[in-house]
Protein backbone atom coordinates (compact mmCIF):
# COMPACT_ATOMS: atom_id res chain seq x y z
CA UNK A 1 0.00 0.00 0.00
CA UNK A 2 0.93 3.50 -1.12
CA UNK A 3 1.43 6.32 1.84
CA UNK A 4 0.76 9.90 1.40
CA UNK A 5 2.00 12.01 4.21
CA UNK A 6 0.23 16.06 3.93
CA UNK A 7 1.80 18.37 6.20
CA UNK A 8 0.38 21.86 7.28
CA UNK A 9 3.27 24.30 7.46
CA UNK A 10 2.97 27.17 9.96
CA UNK A 11 4.58 29.93 11.19
CA UNK A 12 4.48 31.18 14.98
CA UNK A 13 3.01 34.40 15.93
CA UNK A 14 2.21 36.70 18.91
CA UNK A 15 -1.71 35.79 17.27
CA UNK A 16 -1.49 32.43 17.35
CA UNK A 17 -4.51 30.77 17.01
CA UNK A 18 -4.64 26.82 16.38
CA UNK A 19 -7.21 25.02 14.24
CA UNK A 20 -7.49 21.74 12.62
CA UNK A 21 -6.30 21.98 9.06
CA UNK A 22 -9.31 21.67 7.30
CA UNK A 23 -7.90 21.95 3.95
CA UNK A 24 -5.93 18.87 3.77
CA UNK A 25 -8.02 17.24 6.41
CA UNK A 26 -11.12 17.78 3.26
CA UNK A 27 -8.73 16.56 0.60
CA UNK A 28 -7.53 13.06 2.91
CA UNK A 29 -11.20 12.19 3.30
CA UNK A 30 -11.90 12.59 -0.19
CA UNK A 31 -9.21 10.80 -1.37
CA UNK A 32 -8.93 7.98 0.66
CA UNK A 33 -12.61 7.61 -0.98
CA UNK A 34 -11.58 7.88 -4.36
CA UNK A 35 -8.21 6.08 -4.08
CA UNK A 36 -8.87 2.94 -1.17
CA UNK A 37 -5.43 1.67 -1.94
CA UNK A 38 -3.42 4.56 -0.22
CA UNK A 39 -2.45 5.38 3.37
CA UNK A 40 -3.02 8.93 4.42
CA UNK A 41 -0.88 10.55 7.15
CA UNK A 42 -1.38 14.22 8.41
CA UNK A 43 1.19 16.54 10.55
CA UNK A 44 -0.01 19.82 11.80
CA UNK A 45 3.20 21.03 13.00
CA UNK A 46 3.10 23.85 15.48
CA UNK A 47 -0.07 21.97 17.27
CA UNK A 48 2.10 19.18 17.96
CA UNK A 49 5.41 21.51 18.67
CA UNK A 50 7.55 20.37 15.56
CA UNK A 51 10.00 22.75 14.12
CA UNK A 52 11.25 22.36 10.38
CA UNK A 53 13.74 19.52 11.00
CA UNK A 54 11.61 17.49 13.36
CA UNK A 55 8.31 17.70 11.10
CA UNK A 56 10.04 16.34 8.17
CA UNK A 57 12.14 13.59 10.25
CA UNK A 58 8.19 12.75 11.93
CA UNK A 59 7.17 12.52 7.56
CA UNK A 60 9.78 10.63 7.02
CA UNK A 61 8.74 7.81 9.87
CA UNK A 62 5.80 6.92 8.06
CA UNK A 63 8.07 6.05 4.95
CA UNK A 64 5.98 7.52 2.68
CA UNK A 65 5.94 7.70 -1.09
CA UNK A 66 4.78 11.52 -1.15
CA UNK A 67 4.79 14.49 0.79
CA UNK A 68 2.12 17.27 0.35
CA UNK A 69 2.23 20.26 2.23
CA UNK A 70 -0.23 23.52 2.39
CA UNK A 71 0.49 26.72 3.20
CA UNK A 72 -0.24 30.20 3.08
CA UNK A 73 0.90 33.46 2.02
CA UNK A 74 2.62 34.05 5.06
CA UNK A 75 3.93 30.44 5.27
CA UNK A 76 5.95 30.80 2.42
CA UNK A 77 8.99 30.99 4.14
CA UNK A 78 8.35 27.40 6.27
CA UNK A 79 7.20 25.78 2.73
CA UNK A 80 10.46 26.06 0.95
CA UNK A 81 12.65 24.98 4.44
CA UNK A 82 10.12 22.36 4.84
CA UNK A 83 10.54 20.92 0.91
CA UNK A 84 14.25 21.39 1.38
CA UNK A 85 14.51 19.65 4.84
CA UNK A 86 12.56 16.79 3.31
CA UNK A 87 14.79 16.70 -0.41
CA UNK A 88 17.74 16.59 2.13
CA UNK A 89 17.33 13.28 3.79
CA UNK A 90 15.37 11.61 1.03
CA UNK A 91 16.52 13.15 -2.24
CA UNK A 92 14.61 10.87 -4.83
CA UNK A 93 11.05 11.79 -2.67
CA UNK A 94 8.23 13.26 -4.39
CA UNK A 95 7.33 16.24 -2.22
CA UNK A 96 4.42 18.79 -3.94
CA UNK A 97 2.66 21.71 -2.44
CA UNK A 98 -0.63 23.28 -2.62
CA UNK A 99 -3.50 25.80 -0.47
CA UNK A 100 -2.93 29.77 -1.20
CA UNK A 101 0.63 30.23 -1.91
CA UNK A 102 0.57 28.01 -4.61
CA UNK A 103 -2.04 29.19 -5.90
CA UNK A 104 -1.58 32.95 -6.30
CA UNK A 105 2.20 33.06 -6.18
CA UNK A 106 3.29 29.71 -8.22
CA UNK A 107 6.26 31.10 -9.62
CA UNK A 108 7.67 31.82 -6.03
CA UNK A 109 6.47 28.78 -4.11
CA UNK A 110 7.93 26.31 -7.15
CA UNK A 111 11.60 25.95 -6.04
CA UNK A 112 14.12 23.45 -6.58
CA UNK A 113 12.75 21.20 -3.93
CA UNK A 114 9.39 20.59 -5.20
CA UNK A 115 8.60 18.62 -7.62
CA UNK A 116 5.40 20.26 -8.67
CA UNK A 117 1.92 22.30 -6.78
CA UNK A 118 -1.22 22.50 -7.22
CA UNK A 119 -3.29 25.82 -7.63
CA UNK A 120 -6.86 25.81 -6.64
CA UNK A 121 -9.11 22.97 -5.61
CA UNK A 122 -7.12 19.67 -5.49
CA UNK A 123 -9.35 17.18 -5.24
CA UNK A 124 -10.23 16.52 -8.64
CA UNK A 125 -6.72 16.97 -9.60
CA UNK A 126 -5.12 14.88 -6.89
CA UNK A 127 -7.77 12.29 -7.98
CA UNK A 128 -6.18 12.39 -11.09
CA UNK A 129 -2.66 12.89 -10.52
CA UNK A 130 -1.80 10.98 -7.18
CA UNK A 131 -1.98 7.14 -9.09
CA UNK A 132 0.85 8.98 -11.52
CA UNK A 133 2.90 10.55 -9.42
CA UNK A 134 3.02 6.85 -6.76
CA UNK A 135 3.76 5.40 -10.29
CA UNK A 136 6.96 7.49 -10.67
CA UNK A 137 5.70 9.90 -13.41
CA UNK A 138 7.15 13.53 -12.44
CA UNK A 139 5.41 16.59 -15.14
CA UNK A 140 2.10 15.19 -16.12
CA UNK A 141 1.42 17.85 -18.22
CA UNK A 142 -2.14 16.44 -19.62
CA UNK A 143 -3.53 16.78 -15.43
CA UNK A 144 -5.13 20.80 -15.48
CA UNK A 145 -4.37 22.53 -12.12
CA UNK A 146 -0.58 21.69 -11.93
CA UNK A 147 2.61 23.79 -12.37
CA UNK A 148 5.94 22.24 -12.63
CA UNK A 149 9.41 23.12 -13.52
CA UNK A 150 11.03 21.77 -17.17
CA UNK A 151 13.94 22.65 -18.27
CA UNK A 152 13.77 25.74 -15.85
CA UNK A 153 11.27 27.19 -17.05
CA UNK A 154 8.05 27.29 -15.34
CA UNK A 155 5.51 25.60 -17.01
CA UNK A 156 1.27 25.68 -16.12
CA UNK A 157 -0.93 22.99 -17.60
CA UNK A 158 -4.05 25.74 -17.63
CA UNK A 159 -7.22 25.98 -14.83
CA UNK A 160 -9.24 23.14 -14.18
CA UNK A 161 -12.47 24.00 -15.41
CA UNK A 162 -13.91 21.05 -13.40
CA UNK A 163 -14.62 21.53 -9.65
CA UNK A 164 -16.23 18.93 -7.47
CA UNK A 165 -19.44 18.64 -5.77
CA UNK A 166 -19.54 19.80 -2.51
CA UNK A 167 -21.95 17.45 -1.24
CA UNK A 168 -19.71 14.54 -2.64
CA UNK A 169 -17.17 15.12 0.12
CA UNK A 170 -16.67 13.04 3.17
CA UNK A 171 -16.73 14.31 6.19
CA UNK A 172 -13.06 16.00 6.95
CA UNK A 173 -11.02 12.77 8.18
CA UNK A 174 -10.95 14.35 11.66
CA UNK A 175 -9.75 10.52 11.88
CA UNK A 176 -6.36 11.81 10.93
CA UNK A 177 -5.42 13.81 13.85
CA UNK A 178 -6.00 13.94 17.66
CA UNK A 179 -8.55 16.41 17.65
CA UNK A 180 -8.61 17.08 21.74
CA UNK A 181 -5.13 18.88 21.05
CA UNK A 182 -6.50 21.32 19.35
CA UNK A 183 -9.26 21.78 22.75
CA UNK A 184 -7.11 23.32 24.93
CA UNK A 185 -5.24 25.61 22.53
CA UNK A 186 -5.70 29.46 21.59
CA UNK A 187 -8.75 28.59 19.25
CA UNK A 188 -9.71 30.92 16.03
CA UNK A 189 -12.52 33.34 17.30
CA UNK A 190 -10.40 33.00 21.18
CA UNK A 191 -13.22 32.54 23.29
CA UNK A 192 -15.62 29.52 23.12
CA UNK A 193 -18.40 27.91 25.52
CA UNK A 194 -17.13 24.28 25.40
CA UNK A 195 -13.23 22.56 25.36
CA UNK A 196 -14.95 20.18 22.69
CA UNK A 197 -15.07 21.88 19.96
CA UNK A 198 -13.97 21.95 15.73
CA UNK A 199 -14.08 24.01 12.65
CA UNK A 200 -16.77 23.34 9.67
CA UNK A 201 -16.37 24.78 6.39
CA UNK A 202 -20.04 24.08 4.41
CA UNK A 203 -19.75 25.90 1.62
CA UNK A 204 -16.39 26.94 -1.44
CA UNK A 205 -15.94 30.57 -3.33
CA UNK A 206 -17.74 34.05 -2.86
CA UNK A 207 -19.47 35.59 -5.53
CA UNK A 208 -18.24 38.89 -4.01
CA UNK A 209 -14.55 40.53 -5.31
CA UNK A 210 -12.57 41.68 -2.29
CA UNK A 211 -9.15 43.06 -4.08
CA UNK A 212 -7.24 41.51 -0.84
CA UNK A 213 -8.74 37.48 -0.98
CA UNK A 214 -6.73 35.07 -2.42
CA UNK A 215 -9.96 33.60 -4.24
CA UNK A 216 -8.56 30.01 -4.05
CA UNK A 217 -12.02 28.69 -4.85
CA UNK A 218 -12.79 31.13 -7.46
CA UNK A 219 -16.27 33.09 -7.62
CA UNK A 220 -18.74 30.30 -8.22
CA UNK A 221 -20.23 30.19 -4.77
CA UNK A 222 -21.32 26.09 -4.02
CA UNK A 223 -22.60 24.82 -1.39
CA UNK A 224 -23.50 21.79 0.31
CA UNK A 225 -26.67 20.79 0.82
CA UNK A 226 -28.34 21.05 4.56
CA UNK A 227 -28.45 16.81 4.95
CA UNK A 228 -24.42 16.84 4.14
CA UNK A 229 -23.74 19.67 6.17
CA UNK A 230 -26.22 17.59 9.19
CA UNK A 231 -24.46 14.39 8.72
CA UNK A 232 -20.96 15.75 9.37
CA UNK A 233 -22.72 17.44 12.39
CA UNK A 234 -23.91 14.30 13.43
CA UNK A 235 -20.30 12.43 12.86
CA UNK A 236 -18.98 15.04 14.61
CA UNK A 237 -21.22 15.21 17.83
CA UNK A 238 -21.29 11.48 17.97
CA UNK A 239 -18.40 10.26 16.55
CA UNK A 240 -15.89 12.76 18.43
CA UNK A 241 -17.64 13.87 21.02
CA UNK A 242 -17.83 17.69 19.98
CA UNK A 243 -20.29 20.33 21.69
CA UNK A 244 -19.38 23.39 19.76
CA UNK A 245 -18.56 24.16 16.09
CA UNK A 246 -16.85 26.77 14.05
CA UNK A 247 -18.33 27.51 11.00
CA UNK A 248 -15.54 29.19 8.59
CA UNK A 249 -17.33 29.47 5.35
CA UNK A 250 -16.59 32.18 3.14
CA UNK A 251 -20.24 33.38 3.01
CA UNK A 252 -22.27 30.84 5.27
CA UNK A 253 -25.23 32.77 5.05
CA UNK A 254 -25.39 33.88 1.23
CA UNK A 255 -28.31 31.37 0.87
CA UNK A 256 -31.08 32.35 3.07
CA UNK A 257 -33.31 28.90 3.06
CA UNK A 258 -30.21 26.68 3.41
CA UNK A 259 -29.22 28.79 6.61
CA UNK A 260 -32.58 28.24 7.91
CA UNK A 261 -32.95 24.63 6.96
CA UNK A 262 -29.61 23.45 8.32
CA UNK A 263 -30.36 25.77 11.67
CA UNK A 264 -34.16 23.74 11.91
CA UNK A 265 -32.06 20.21 11.62
CA UNK A 266 -29.85 20.76 14.30
CA UNK A 267 -33.22 20.97 16.55
CA UNK A 268 -35.00 18.65 14.95
CA UNK A 269 -31.98 15.87 14.98
CA UNK A 270 -31.28 16.51 18.99
CA UNK A 271 -28.08 18.28 18.04
CA UNK A 272 -26.59 20.09 20.99
CA UNK A 273 -24.12 22.33 19.82
CA UNK A 274 -22.99 25.70 20.74
CA UNK A 275 -21.76 28.04 17.68
CA UNK A 276 -19.74 30.61 16.26
CA UNK A 277 -19.02 32.41 13.22
CA UNK A 278 -15.13 33.47 13.76
CA UNK A 279 -15.35 33.56 9.69
CA UNK A 280 -17.89 33.79 7.02
CA UNK A 281 -20.83 35.92 7.29
CA UNK A 282 -21.57 38.72 5.11
CA UNK A 283 -23.29 41.53 7.28
CA UNK A 284 -24.55 43.85 5.04
CA UNK A 285 -26.73 40.88 3.70
CA UNK A 286 -27.78 40.16 7.21
CA UNK A 287 -31.63 39.75 8.23
CA UNK A 288 -33.97 39.63 11.49
CA UNK A 289 -35.50 36.14 10.55
CA UNK A 290 -31.38 34.54 9.73
CA UNK A 291 -30.01 35.59 13.13
CA UNK A 292 -33.52 34.67 14.86
CA UNK A 293 -32.62 30.92 13.67
CA UNK A 294 -28.94 31.13 14.05
CA UNK A 295 -29.71 32.00 17.46
CA UNK A 296 -32.00 28.98 18.27
CA UNK A 297 -29.47 26.71 16.70
CA UNK A 298 -27.49 27.30 19.51
CA UNK A 299 -25.11 30.67 17.55
CA UNK A 300 -23.72 32.73 20.77
CA UNK A 301 -20.73 34.61 18.54
CA UNK A 302 -20.64 36.01 15.20
CA UNK A 303 -18.11 38.01 13.25
CA UNK A 304 -18.71 40.47 10.82
CA UNK A 305 -15.75 41.78 8.46
CA UNK A 306 -16.21 45.48 8.08
CA UNK A 307 -12.72 46.18 6.97
CA UNK A 308 -12.79 50.03 6.68
CA UNK A 309 -15.06 52.73 6.91
CA UNK A 310 -14.03 54.97 4.31
CA UNK A 311 -16.44 54.65 1.49
CA UNK A 312 -13.94 55.71 -0.62
CA UNK A 313 -11.81 52.51 0.61
CA UNK A 314 -14.89 50.06 0.88
CA UNK A 315 -14.96 51.27 -3.33
CA UNK A 316 -10.89 50.72 -3.89
CA UNK A 317 -11.29 47.53 -2.10
CA UNK A 318 -14.32 45.89 -4.57
CA UNK A 319 -16.06 44.99 -0.76
CA UNK A 320 -19.03 47.54 -1.43
CA UNK A 321 -20.32 47.14 2.41
CA UNK A 322 -23.27 48.83 3.13
CA UNK A 323 -22.23 50.60 6.06
CA UNK A 324 -24.77 52.02 7.70
CA UNK A 325 -27.08 48.79 7.19
CA UNK A 326 -23.99 46.98 8.98
CA UNK A 327 -24.02 49.33 11.64
CA UNK A 328 -27.95 48.27 12.37
CA UNK A 329 -26.97 44.44 11.60
CA UNK A 330 -24.73 44.89 14.31
CA UNK A 331 -26.91 46.36 16.57
CA UNK A 332 -29.64 43.60 15.83
CA UNK A 333 -26.75 41.01 16.43
CA UNK A 334 -26.75 42.53 19.69
CA UNK A 335 -30.29 43.18 20.53
CA UNK A 336 -30.57 39.30 20.51
CA UNK A 337 -27.24 38.60 22.97
CA UNK A 338 -25.36 37.12 20.30
CA UNK A 339 -21.80 38.07 21.04
CA UNK A 340 -20.55 40.84 17.89
CA UNK A 341 -16.95 40.66 16.72
CA UNK A 342 -15.39 43.15 14.07
CA UNK A 343 -12.78 42.52 11.71
CA UNK A 344 -10.80 46.17 10.79
CA UNK A 345 -8.17 46.47 8.39
CA UNK A 346 -5.83 49.27 8.18
CA UNK A 347 -3.12 50.49 6.10
CA UNK A 348 -4.49 49.74 2.75
CA UNK A 349 -2.70 51.61 -0.60
CA UNK A 350 -3.07 55.30 -0.53
CA UNK A 351 -5.33 55.29 2.38
CA UNK A 352 -5.15 58.54 4.13
CA UNK A 353 -5.06 59.43 8.20
CA UNK A 354 -8.64 59.96 8.20
CA UNK A 355 -9.73 57.42 6.46
CA UNK A 356 -7.99 55.39 8.92
CA UNK A 357 -9.53 57.25 11.74
CA UNK A 358 -12.90 56.77 10.05
CA UNK A 359 -12.46 53.04 10.74
CA UNK A 360 -11.42 53.75 14.27
CA UNK A 361 -14.34 55.29 14.89
CA UNK A 362 -16.92 53.17 13.16
CA UNK A 363 -15.35 50.00 15.55
CA UNK A 364 -15.61 52.81 19.12
CA UNK A 365 -18.80 53.89 18.17
CA UNK A 366 -20.41 50.35 17.37
CA UNK A 367 -21.96 48.17 19.63
CA UNK A 368 -19.34 45.30 18.90
CA UNK A 369 -18.60 43.75 21.96
CA UNK A 370 -14.89 43.03 20.41
CA UNK A 371 -12.98 44.09 17.70
CA UNK A 372 -9.72 42.80 15.59
CA UNK A 373 -7.80 45.43 14.12
CA UNK A 374 -5.21 43.98 10.91
CA UNK A 375 -2.72 45.34 9.11
CA UNK A 376 -3.14 45.29 5.18
CA UNK A 377 -0.50 42.76 3.62
CA UNK A 378 -0.96 42.15 -0.36
CA UNK A 379 -0.39 38.69 -0.83
CA UNK A 380 1.57 38.44 -4.44
CA UNK A 381 -1.26 37.17 -6.60
CA UNK A 382 -4.12 38.79 -5.58
CA UNK A 383 -5.68 41.73 -6.89
CA UNK A 384 -4.68 44.37 -4.02
CA UNK A 385 -0.82 43.82 -4.67
CA UNK A 386 -1.41 44.77 -8.44
CA UNK A 387 -3.44 47.40 -6.96
CA UNK A 388 -0.53 48.44 -5.17
CA UNK A 389 2.05 48.20 -7.44
CA UNK A 390 -0.13 50.23 -10.41
CA UNK A 391 0.17 53.03 -7.68
CA UNK A 392 3.90 52.38 -7.72
CA UNK A 393 4.24 51.39 -3.93
CA UNK A 394 6.80 49.29 -3.17
CA UNK A 395 5.27 46.11 -1.63
CA UNK A 396 7.39 43.97 1.05
CA UNK A 397 8.53 40.38 -0.83
CA UNK A 398 10.40 38.96 2.24
CA UNK A 399 8.31 36.09 3.99
CA UNK A 400 8.28 37.07 7.02
CA UNK A 401 6.97 40.39 6.35
CA UNK A 402 3.99 38.51 4.87
CA UNK A 403 1.70 38.79 7.73
CA UNK A 404 -1.12 41.26 9.23
CA UNK A 405 -0.15 41.10 13.02
CA UNK A 406 2.90 43.28 12.74
CA UNK A 407 4.11 45.77 10.29
CA UNK A 408 7.14 46.65 8.97
CA UNK A 409 5.90 48.68 6.19
CA UNK A 410 3.17 50.75 5.48
CA UNK A 411 1.55 51.03 1.90
CA UNK A 412 -0.98 54.36 3.45
CA UNK A 413 0.22 57.94 4.32
CA UNK A 414 0.41 56.83 7.58
CA UNK A 415 4.31 55.43 8.22
CA UNK A 416 4.45 51.78 9.56
CA UNK A 417 5.40 52.81 13.30
CA UNK A 418 3.05 55.72 13.84
CA UNK A 419 0.15 53.05 12.30
CA UNK A 420 1.03 50.75 15.27
CA UNK A 421 0.75 53.27 18.04
CA UNK A 422 -2.49 54.57 16.48
CA UNK A 423 -3.69 50.86 16.18
CA UNK A 424 -2.51 49.95 19.99
CA UNK A 425 -4.20 54.23 20.89
CA UNK A 426 -7.61 52.57 19.36
CA UNK A 427 -7.25 49.53 20.63
CA UNK A 428 -7.32 50.08 24.38
CA UNK A 429 -9.68 52.82 23.89
CA UNK A 430 -12.18 50.10 22.52
CA UNK A 431 -11.57 47.71 25.43
CA UNK A 432 -11.09 49.87 27.69
CA UNK A 433 -14.25 51.60 27.36
CA UNK A 434 -16.50 50.65 30.89
CA UNK A 435 -19.69 50.43 29.01
CA UNK A 436 -18.22 47.82 26.56
CA UNK A 437 -16.25 45.99 29.40
CA UNK A 438 -19.96 45.42 31.30
CA UNK A 439 -21.39 44.09 27.69
CA UNK A 440 -18.35 42.13 27.21
CA UNK A 441 -18.45 40.54 31.17
CA UNK A 442 -22.56 40.19 30.34
CA UNK A 443 -22.24 37.70 27.70
CA UNK A 444 -18.81 36.25 28.02
CA UNK A 445 -19.40 32.32 27.55
CA UNK A 446 -16.18 31.17 29.79
CA UNK A 447 -15.37 33.18 32.86
CA UNK A 448 -12.70 30.83 33.38
CA UNK A 449 -10.47 31.98 29.92
CA UNK A 450 -10.49 36.04 31.48
CA UNK A 451 -6.78 35.33 33.23
CA UNK A 452 -5.11 33.78 29.72
CA UNK A 453 -7.06 36.53 27.75
CA UNK A 454 -5.83 39.56 29.79
CA UNK A 455 -2.58 38.10 28.97
CA UNK A 456 -2.89 37.60 25.59
CA UNK A 457 -4.41 41.44 26.15
CA UNK A 458 -0.75 42.68 27.09
CA UNK A 459 1.47 40.63 24.45
CA UNK A 460 -0.74 41.68 21.85
CA UNK A 461 -0.74 45.77 23.67
CA UNK A 462 3.06 45.35 24.23
CA UNK A 463 3.82 43.63 20.41
CA UNK A 464 2.57 47.40 19.00
CA UNK A 465 5.63 49.43 21.16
Amino acid sequence: MSAVVLIKASLPSVRQHFSPPLGILSLAAYLREKLPGTEFHLIDMIPEGLSIEAAAERALSFSPDLVGISAMSYEAGPLKELAAALKRRRPGLCVIAGGPHATTNPEDALTDNLDLIIRGEAEITMTELLPRLLAGERQPGDVAGVAFRRNGQYVFTGPRAETADPDSFPTPAFDLIKLERYWDLPRFGTTFVHREYAPLSTSRACPYHCTYCHRMFGTKYRAQSPAVVLRDLEVLQKKFGVREVQFVDDCFNLDKKRVAAISDGIAERGLKFAVSFPNGLRGDIMDDATLDKLKAAGTYRITYAIESASPRVQQFIKKHVKLDRLKEVIAATDARDIMVDGFFMVGFPGEKREEIEMTFDYALTSKLHTANFWFVTPFEGTDLHQQAEELGLSVPKDPDSLHYFDPTTSLSEVPAAELRKMTQKNFLRFYLNPWRIRRIARLFPNKKQIPSLFLRFVKITLKWN
